[in-house]
């Protein structure tokens, strides 16, 4: 990641962040999951991109749930159920 131009996280080390102009990636890595998400389409599949070309990988679509935490992305915002 740090090889990408990517910046570790001040506080959390398995956060890194890469800027370009106004627009922002954060890609969040724990384990062998990784979530990531930007202001700019074109940032993401730059990523993907970068990260198939390095590791097997399957793009799972929309996140549903990460770490034990159910994540419902609607219009109004996105919320996070730790219900399960």
């Amino acid at each position: 990641m740090l090889s990408q131009g990517y910046n570790r996280g001040p506080s959390d080390k398995t956060l890194f962040i890469k800027k370009k102009r106004e627009d922002i990636i954060l890609v969040q890595v724990y384990m062998d999951d990784i979530i990531f998400g930007s202001t700019n389409e074109e940032m993401c599949e730059t990523f993907v991109d970068a990260m198939k070309s390095e590791f097997e990988m399957s793009m799972l679509g929309e996140m549903n749930y990460f770490l034990g935490l159910q994540v419902k992305q609607l219009k109004d915002g996105i919320f996070i159920n730790q219900e399960k």
